[in-house]
This record gives structure tokens, sequence and C-alpha cells, in this order.
């Protein structure tokens, strides 16, 4: 049964049973957008038709938000980052008492991983009001342009006035976003029936423009793209008109894609800004524990503990993102219907409920993660090829030499000395000369005791006891007995090695 999920405040996510979670220790994803046609208010319909019979669909953003069960907390510190195709620990080693601190991945956005679903969320209004809520805290600071206005370096292309970096490109294009079904002036079909146009939701979460043959967005036109239309109006790809290029929403994609990464509710600087103070964690305290008195600063945090403060665009300080969505935005709770939908339409990134029920398609990979992996497997295959091809030498060569020594050793041991012959054993006497032979019987005719290629030395005046030729015997027998199970051992290595190399391989093909 679905629960409803509220945030009571801004440091404290509260379920329907009133379990109640710190802000950092929850983490949020995006899904992506469905379209949504069952919705019975046309505020998002602009379209202007009024014989219109009053269905329309209206575009609706999804996204997840999760609880690690196992925060100490260590505010931003506590966690690792996926970023560039890579995990980033440095948040990690400002601890004190680093490597000896808690460094979870913040890895939500993994089919397996220790983070909880604490409930799927939807905003009804698009992306226009999401976004805006979403840049102007989060994205600020996770784009780099936080730190280039305090003149320090980022990775992201931001800079003061630089109009094409990460922050103002997004929210630039934000600004411009097409926010229902609109008719395009001058734009017809080959009837020439109008073509509207309003957001198309594409799998993996990205988005695109789509052109429509009906009023209110729900049939698209036969043959036509967006970059039709922008080509039939003289715009081409550099966004010179109203609306935005491919090529812009193409950026628009990639940039959005960093939120499809787990990310925590509570904003954070990728540059560390200060080495963090005894005003610091969630209440200010230096401890790390929160308390409810943030609640009254409409989502603002105290100073991150270790120096990671998000000093965004709306002048809040590690502001709670989560909140924001709630308190700023027309969020709901995504029924099981919005999933199935939005599943239907293979729009939105996998998501698996507390109860196993699955719905969207994919995990988020990071743009550089095959080449990551694939060259992780590469070594990998590189050192089990080294590790097969030694043991194979020593299989081969080493302890075949080695058992060939200790039979030597050995046989060199089992020596019997000459005496003169009797009437009765002329058959033992060898003449003065060192002999070797095999099938020796040692006494008397009738005796049973054998050996095999022993050496008898004449003239050495010993003679070697039965019993310790016997002792002997066992030896042999039980250093080969050991031999053999040392080299099964190694077979099943080997096998075990070919075994991991074939799924290794398996696996890399699946993720290409």
């Amino acid at each position: 049964e679905r629960q409803e999920r509220d945030l009571e405040d801004n440091n404290y996510f509260v379920d329907a049973d009133g379990n109640s979670y710190k802000a950092y220790s929850l983490a949020w994803r995006y899904l992506g957008m469905f379209i949504d046609c069952s919705s019975g208010d046309d505020d998002n319909n602009n379209s202007g038709d009024d014989d219109a019979s009053g269905s329309y669909c209206t575009r609706k953003v999804l996204w997840a938000a999760y609880h690690d069960p196992g925060y100490k907390g260590g505010s931003i510190g506590e966690y690792s980052f996926y970023h560039g195709g890579r995990w980033d620990a440095k948040t990690c080693r400002a601890q004190r008492g680093w490597p000896f601190t808690r460094c979870q991945r913040m890895n939500c956005h993994e089919a397996k991983t220790s983070f909880e679903l604490v409930g799927v969320f939807k905003e009804t209004d698009g992306l226009v009001d999401w976004t805006e809520q979403l840049f102007k805290h989060q994205g600020y600071c996770l784009w780099g342009a936080d730190v280039e206005e305090e003149g320090q370096s980022s990775d992201s292309q931001d800079g003061n006035d630089n109009e094409s970096g990460d922050y103002n490109f997004m929210e630039n294009v934000r600004q411009s976003l097409i926010t229902a079904c609109t008719a395009l002036d001058g734009f017809v079909d080959a009837d020439g029936s109008a073509i509207y146009v309003d957001t198309k939701p594409l799998p993996g979460g990205d988005m695109t423009y789509g052109l429509y043959s009906d009023a209110y967005c729900m049939t698209e036109a036969s043959g036509l793209t967006w970059s039709d239309y922008l080509k039939a109006s003289g715009a081409g790809d550099d966004d010179e008109s109203d609306y935005s290029s491919a090529s812009s929403l193409n950026r628009w994609n990639d940039l959005l894609s960093d939120y499809k990464v787990c990310q925590p509710c509570r904003a954070y600087s990728r540059v560390r800004s200060n080495e963090g103070g005894s005003n610091s964690g969630d209440s200010g305290s230096g401890s790390g524990d929160e308390d409810e008195e943030w609640g009254e600063d409409d989502g603002e945090g105290s100073n991150e503990q270790w120096g990671f403060d998000c000093n965004d665009d709306a002048g809040y300080q590690n502001c709670n993102q989560c909140y924001k969505f709630e308190s700023q935005t027309d969020m709901e709770v995504a029924s099981t219907a919005d999933l199935e939908a939005a599943t239907k339409q293979g729009t939105i990134l996998a998501i698996k409920l507390a109860d196993g029920t699955k719905y969207g398609k994919g995990q988020y990979r990071a743009p550089g993660h095959v080449r990551h992996v694939l060259k992780k497997t590469a070594v990998y295959l590189s050192s089990a090829t080294v590790l097969v091809g030694l043991v194979f030498v020593y299989v081969r060569y080493l302890r075949k030499e080695r058992r060939r020594v200790n039979n030597d050793e050995l046989k060199d041991g089992l020596t019997v000395a000459t005496a003169a012959p009797g009437n009765d054993d002329e058959d033992n006497w060898f003449g003065g000369a060192t002999t070797k032979f095999s099938n020796f019987v040692y006494g008397t005719h009738d005796d049973e005791l054998r050996t095999t290629d022993v050496h008898v030395a004449a003239g050495e005046g010993a003679v070697v006891d039965v019993g310790e030729k016997a002792a002997m015997l066992a030896m042999i027998q039980e250093r080969d007995a050991k031999l053999s199970q040392q080299e099964e051992l190694i077979e099943q290595l080997k096998n075990q090695i070919e075994s991991y190399k074939t799924n290794q391989e398996t696996e890399s093909t699946n993720t290409s």
C-alpha cells in the first residue's frame, strides 16, 4: 500500500509512520519525465482551442528520495560522490581521523545500493518550476558557479559573466522552455493543418521538443521533428529563434544527467571553501547532529563541518534541495498509475520499490563509465593472464624438476653393501661393481619386499636395514600424494580464473 510522505521541515523527511530522517542522511535522484493524459485540470493547456473536448496531456517530472540507514553524523564528509566516470572521495579525506572514518558511496542510482527508498514524487507543472528550484540552489554549486565567483577553479565552464558556462547556460535554456502545448506560427503540415509543439520525454530521462498534429499534443505529427521546424524557420541550429536548438537540448540533457546520479538532499560544494569550524554540521554544534531550529530558515542549513559549503544563487547556505522541491513546487507523491504509465512510455530510469516491484528501464551510466569498466577489466585480465602463466611454468617445469631432484636424493639413500658370497646366496654377489637394477629382492628368495630403481654400491661396508627401506618408500608415497593434492588445487585455481575472466568479458559486453 502506498504511503504518503512529507517534509515536516527542511531538516527531516517524515513518512506516514512518523519515521524521520536527518537531511544529510537523505539523497535523491532524477528519474525522468512522462506524459500524463489522465489529469482533470487544464491549466497547463494553452492551446486556445475553445472547441476542445477537455482531454489533454501534461508533462510531469519524477524523482526519488532515499535514506542512508548507516549515517553517523559526518555530513558531506561521510560520502564519496560519483563524478566524471569515477568515485571522488576528497570529501571523505577532509574528515579528522581519515582513513579510519566512514566513507560511504552515495550510490542510490545503482541497482545494488545500501540506501533505502523513502518515496517517489512527481512535479505536476513540468520542468520550469522544478528546474528553477534545482538550478538556483544545488545546481549553482554542483556546476561550480559558486567557486568561480570566489575566484577559485572548478571543473565546470562557469565564470563571471560567462553566458556559455554550465550554470548560466542551463538557466538561459530554462527560461525559454516550452511550458505547454503551443501552436507554431506559420508552420503547417502537408495538408495545411496547424502543428503544435510541447516537451517530449525521451528514454533514459532525457527530453526534446516534439511536434504534434492536435491542440493537446497527444498525437505526434508524422515525419516531422524539432530540427525540421528550426530549418523551416531559418533558425538552423544556432539558437536564433525564440526556442532552443537541437544541440542546446542535447547539452541540456547531458548536464541534467548530473542529477540522474545520486545526490545529497543537502546542497554542497565540490570545492572546499574553508577548513570547517566549531559551528558546523547540521545543528551548528560541530557534532554533526541535527535539530529543528533551522526549519525556520526556509531550507537553509548551518556551516558544513568540513568546509564544503554551498552558497547558492538565491543567497542560501547549504540549502535542503528536497525541502525546496516540497515547499516551492507542486510536488505530489507518485502513484502506481504514474509509474506504470512512465514505464510503458519507456522514458524513466529503473527504480525498485521497497516491496520489490520494479519500474522503468536502465540504470544510469555516466559518460566515461564504459571506458572505465573496460580499462579496469583489461588490467584484471592482464594480471590474471600473468598469474595463469606463472602457475603453468611452476607446474610444467619447476615442480617437475623439484620432483626429479627429490627422487634422485631418495634413491641415493637406498644403498646396500656387498659381502662375501656364501653357498646359498651366490645370486646376491655383484662382483664389487656399483649396479642399478629393478625389482631387487632382499634376503632369501622367499622374501616379498621389493623396491624400484635401487642403487647398490659395492665395497662401502654398510648394509641398509629393511625397515629403513620401507620408511623411505613410505616417504615417497606420502610426498607423491601431497603433490597430487597440490596439483588438483592449482587446476581448480586455473578453472576459477578462467570462469572469472569469462564473467568479466560478459559483463563488459552487456555494459557496452
